[in-house]
């Protein structure tokens, strides 16, 4: 197992534990203060984008992602993702473009926005009467094939003679969606099977899969140390030294889940690149933080048997502290984000804490 670098000593296991890993406290629900996505099966990808300003909420305080979204709102949320350049240079001449909505305040929107998703080749209007329908509902497959033009080489061709469980009936959009679902961009949706794709998109869906393209194109982490700041896009860290094992974890209620064949970058290895220290601090999209001493950065935490879930005392084998990107070969799911802590071994015979698996990882600081 690369990258790992981990102490054997396991005789004051539970006493080591305790004082390795300070829990902060958790933020509200929502980082972005959204009071209405707490049911919502798109909380996580809501709160990624949300975090780095990429979406709003239809008020201060809900986002409303049961709500059809209109194809001006898609393209501001794409451009934003995406993080291309928009300036009052960028003109549309669509021909029914209207004056921005608020000149004050928002001076861009939407006709900039529109005119860089169309400069960029991933939203297009009607070519019959040039226009773009700013105010028309987005579809499924709409926001599907902007995605997956987004993505571009992020993503891999489908294998040939593959079936996915989609309808692929519009011949139009039936190669994007098709590939979206080969790449794994549609696993977050419920019931795919039965989606209509022809159907307006909701808030909550477009929100999904612009966090899908996120987590495969977008600057994922940002990592400061005493040497300095560093950004990552998941291409960046899968081009460090990996770090792969099994693991999973319990939790306070003894619910076990795995142990998974999880892959990463070593903690102790991203530290090495910012300088160095004894202590990090991570954050999530959803406003979580947690902090972590050495001990735990070690992987010296407790251990439980994944079948029974006792502690096991004077663990023999070595934890390593990763910043997960994969399970079992796929990325992760849509409610963990792109990245995750967790702790991982050669063997799939532990699980560790759950509190300790921090999700929908943003940044790490390094002391």
């Amino acid at each position: 197992m690369k990258g790992g670098r981990v102490r054997r000593d396991r005789l004051l296991l539970g006493l080591l534990a305790a004082a390795a890993l300070v829990l902060a406290l958790t933020a509200p629900a929502s980082a972005a203060g959204f009071t209405d996505i707490d049911d919502s099966p798109f909380e996580a990808s809501i709160n990624a984008l949300a975090y780095r300003g990429f979406i709003n909420g239809k008020t201060a305080t809900t986002y409303n992602p049961n709500d059809p979204l209109q194809r001006q709102q898609f393209a501001k949320m794409a451009v934003l993702t995406m993080g291309y350049e928009v300036t009052p240079t960028d003109v549309s001449t669509f021909k029914d473009t209207p004056a921005p909505y608020d000149p004050v305040n928002y001076p861009l929107y939407p006709g900039a926005y529109v005119a860089v998703a169309n400069e960029q080749g991933i939203i297009k209007g009607y070519t019959e009467d040039n226009t773009f329908r700013f105010t028309k509902q987005v579809t499924r497959q709409q926001v599907i094939t902007v995605v997956v033009r987004a993505a571009g080489v992020a993503l891999t061709d489908c294998s040939t003679g593959w079936i996915g469980v989609v309808d692929y009936a519009d011949p139009a959009h039936w190669n994007n969606v098709r590939k979206a679902e080969f790449n794994g961009l549609l696993d977050g949706i419920p019931d795919l099977a039965n989606w209509d794709v022809t159907k307006d998109a909701t808030r909550g869906e477009a929100a999904e899969l612009l966090a899908q393209l996120f987590y495969r194109t977008g600057t994922l982490l940002t990592l400061t140390g005493p040497s300095g700041t560093q950004d990552f896009t998941m291409a960046d860290l899968k081009a460090l030294p990996s770090t792969e094992g099994y693991g999973g974890w319990k939790n306070k209620v003894g619910t076990i889940v795995g142990p998974r064949f999880y892959k990463g970058v070593a903690v102790r290895d991203l530290m090495d690149l910012v300088g160095g220290g004894t202590k990090v601090t991570v954050t999530a999209s959803d406003g979580y933080e947690i902090d972590y001493e050495t001990d735990a950065i070690d992987g010296r935490v407790d251990v439980y048997d994944p079948i029974t879930g006792a502690v096991i005392p004077g663990y023999a084998d070595d934890l390593t502290m990763i910043l997960a990107y994969e399970a079992d070969g796929d990325p992760l799911t849509s409610d963990e984000g792109g990245l995750r802590i967790g702790f991982v071994g050669q063997t799939a015979n532990q699980v560790t804490y759950s509190g300790s698996w921090a999700k929908l990882v943003a940044s790490i600081t390094v002391e």
